[in-house]
């Protein structure tokens, strides 16, 4: 079993369609792939669709939920959820109308500054999923006013540059229940990237039980033996479930190769124990 429960498709801020995704999961020799695009559910019709050609590969219903905890951004992956569930699906309307007043907002504060990215934006919507900033940084690319999105980030989308807006996100009780209200599992997306203390981690995963989250990411290809192993004693600590998945966004991007994630200490309970 190879599992990889956490990855993006071009719903949220993935470069690939779902079909795409099953495909390249299939070739990378996965067994079980969720797909967890961004306050969005609907990718998963098609990967499903996709799936009947690969009858070894199993597809997990997700999606990834931001929420805010003491003023930082965190995300939360729901892993085996139920997509008709009322609680959840007025959740995910909720973030998507956020980021489409945020999306509208940005249009507004790069026009003050002289920017139209208003065209480029949307022709990468398409009809489909909810704007994001990564598309800002890819509209910001193809003006030619950066040169990757490292430089867009860096110049603009951030705090104090142009085109940042900030966002209210719901709390971690919220997500915690939307979640669990679809009959799914609750896990802590990257814990490393908040750049968190081990303490104020620790603190992190207390308030995160208590709104319903029961797991965590360990292994992702970004993270480090040492990093690894510091989540594995936090998930065995605070008994925590534990997840692996690379956060797959595009080719492009080998430090989030789909499937590359190592697996997980036998140590630990997977969460998959809860599907």
């Amino acid at each position: 079993m190879t599992y990889d429960l956490h990855c993006h498709s071009h719903f949220s801020d993935g470069e690939l369609s779902p079909a795409q995704l099953v495909a390249l999961a299939d070739a990378a020799g996965l067994t079980h792939l969720a797909l967890t695009d961004h306050d969005t559910l609907d990718g998963l019709p098609e990967a499903h669709f996709a799936a009947k050609q690969f009858p070894n590969l199993q597809i997990i219903d997700g999606l990834e939920l931001s929420c805010t905890w003491e003023n930082q951004l965190i995300h939360v992956v729901g892993l085996n959820v139920d997509r008709s569930n009322g609680l959840l699906r007025e959740g995910v309307e909720r973030n998507k109308r956020s980021r489409i007043a945020r999306a509208e907002a940005m249009y507004e504060d790069f026009e003050q500054h002289n920017i139209d990215l208003r065209d480029e934006v949307q022709a990468m919507l398409s009809e489909r999923g909810v704007p994001t900033r990564p598309h800002f940084a890819d509209a910001l690319i193809q003006k030619g006013l950066a040169k990757n999105k490292k430089q867009a980030f860096k110049r603009y989308l951030v705090r104090g540059k142009p085109g940042y807006i900030p966002m209210r996100w719901p709390n971690l009780s919220e997500v915690g229940q939307w979640i669990t209200a679809a009959g799914g599992v609750a896990v802590l997306a990257h814990p490393t990237r908040y750049k968190l203390t081990r303490t104020k981690l620790s603190r992190l995963i207390a308030e995160m039980m208590e709104a319903g989250i029961q797991g965590i990411e360990v292994s992702t290809p970004i993270t480090d033996k040492q990093q690894t192993a510091m989540l594995g004693d936090l998930a065995m600590q605070f008994g925590l479930l534990a997840s692996v998945g690379s956060d797959f966004h595009a080719n492009d991007q080998p430090w989030a190769r789909l499937g590359a994630a190592q697996p997980l200490s036998k140590q630990l309970t997977p969460v998959w124990s809860q599907f």
